[in-house]
């Protein structure tokens, strides 16, 4: 009976070799390894990806900010509850609550914004000490956390009517013809995004300062690359490359890893970025420079008008002069015209008296005559002439005076009135402020 169970005992005995099973746990360790790495990466990957869309979410608030309110947000103390504080200098974090950021993760994020307010240039100017252009150290206040009005056009406002060939020129105040404690930002005029553009403009002039927030250079990180209008940095907190108090931000190209491990994700706004961002070129320009070139052309018209009116009230007195000359004038004719007449009456009768020995004297009296009636025809001539003079000259004056001068003042007080608003509207003008400037009613001066 034992051969017949003998097959059955040798296969249950069967199973894995130990080669098999080391095979086995080999493929296990290179899915695991594989697994982990993907699942590391992935992790990493998220992680990177979230923290460039919370810093673009930041960025965006900080433009919304900037539109908004014609500055830029100050920093949040680290120990804040997110609001900005103005007395914490440049750098320090977002002011998430500020901004409505309803992520509270913003609150890690670094911020800095460039706060130059005493800083200037040497720009090209009038020199009083040598009475010519020269290199001036001009003041180019560029706070762009600070809400200030500096980008003011020019006006002339002091019109010679008559005679005296000047003007003045000087800053305008709208508030003198517009309520502006009606208008947000008020202030010496409606501040808004011209004034920030100035503040911009300025800050592009002025020298690299590293006192002042700046980005580093992408492959020399010790470098100074230039100063921004602002920059946001999320920190890695096992190896952070950023101090929290220091202007310094890494360049946003510079790349992970290295030697100490750069993780930091950095995204930071150009002054001639931002100048663009919020179409400075497009309101700044008109509004400082041809609005007021134009209105300052329509102011210097007006006394141009009045004083062509004089030339032509001159023109007419002109004309009444020519004709009282030439009245005199016909009148000289004629009184020679009788002399002579009488003159060759007598030489007529002294001809009878002598039996024709004064002939002669009778032809010349006779030729006298005929110079005396061309003269009294000439004299009659031009006294048309000037009476016709006169007439034209009037007429031209008073057509001229009816319209012209009038319609140059009302040119200048409109052109005027369209650079002043330019000036209020700026380049993103809420409703309250376009109202102001469409009721804008300015008569001068």
């Amino acid at each position: 009976m034992m051969p017949t169970y003998a097959p059955f005992a040798r296969a249950r005995q069967r199973g894995f070799s130990l080669i098999e099973l080391t095979v086995a746990l080999v493929i296990l360790g290179i899915i695991g390894v594989l697994l982990t790495r993907w699942l590391s990466d992935t992790a990493h990957e998220r992680s990177q990806v979230a923290q460039r869309d919370l810093l673009q979410r930041a960025d965006d608030a900080v433009m919304g900010y900037a539109t908004i309110h014609a500055r830029l947000p100050c920093p949040a103390s680290p120990l804040s509850d997110g609001r900005e504080d103005c007395a914490q200098g440049e750098v320090g974090t977002l002011p998430w609550r500020t901004l409505s950021l309803p992520d509270t993760r913003a609150g890690n994020i670094r911020y800095g914004v460039l706060r130059r307010s005493g800083d200037s240039a040497s720009l090209a100017g009038w020199s009083t000490a040598a009475q010519r252009v020269a290199d001036v150290d001009t003041a180019l206040p560029a706070d762009l956390a600070q809400v200030a009005d500096q980008a003011v056009p020019l006006q002339v406002t002091i019109n010679a009517p008559r005679f005296v060939p000047f003007s003045k020129i000087q800053p305008w105040d709208n508030c003198s013809v517009v309520d502006c404690a009606n208008l947000p930002h008020s202030g010496l005029n409606s501040l808004n995004s011209m004034d920030f553009c100035d503040a911009l403009r300025n800050a592009a002039m002025l020298p690299a300062s590293m006192e002042h927030v700046h980005t580093r250079r992408e492959l020399e990180p010790a470098q100074i690359a230039g100063n921004v209008a602002y920059a946001l940095a999320v920190v890695n907190p096992l190896a952070p490359a950023h101090d929290a108090t220091s202007p310094v931000f890494q360049s946003p190209r510079r790349p992970g890893g290295g030697t100490d491990n750069y993780q930091d994700k950095v995204l930071a706004v150009g002054i001639d970025q931002l100048w663009s961002r919020l179409r400075c070129g497009e309101h700044y320009a008109p509004a400082l420079y041809a609005h007021a070139d134009v209105a300052m052309g329509a102011r210097l018209t007006t006394p141009a008008m009045v004083n062509h009116e004089v030339q032509l009230d001159i023109m007419v007195e002109l004309g009444v002069a020519e004709a009282m000359n030439a009245s005199v004038a016909l009148i000289d004719a004629t009184a020679d015209l009788i002399n002579t007449t009488s003159e060759t009456l007598d030489t007529i009768a002294e001809m009878f008296e002598t039996y024709g020995g004064w002939n002669w004297r009778v032809a010349i009296a006779g030729g006298s005559i005929g110079t005396a009636v061309g003269s009294t025809i000439a004299a009659g001539a031009a006294l048309a002439a000037a009476g016709t003079y006169a007439a034209t000259s009037r007429q031209y004056r008073d057509q001229f005076a009816a319209r012209f001068p009038d319609e140059a003042r009302r040119l200048e007080v409109e052109i005027v009135s369209n650079a002043r608003r330019a000036d209020m509207l700026g380049g993103f003008p809420d409703d309250t402020v376009r109202t102001a400037a469409k009721n804008l009613q300015y008569t001068g001066p």
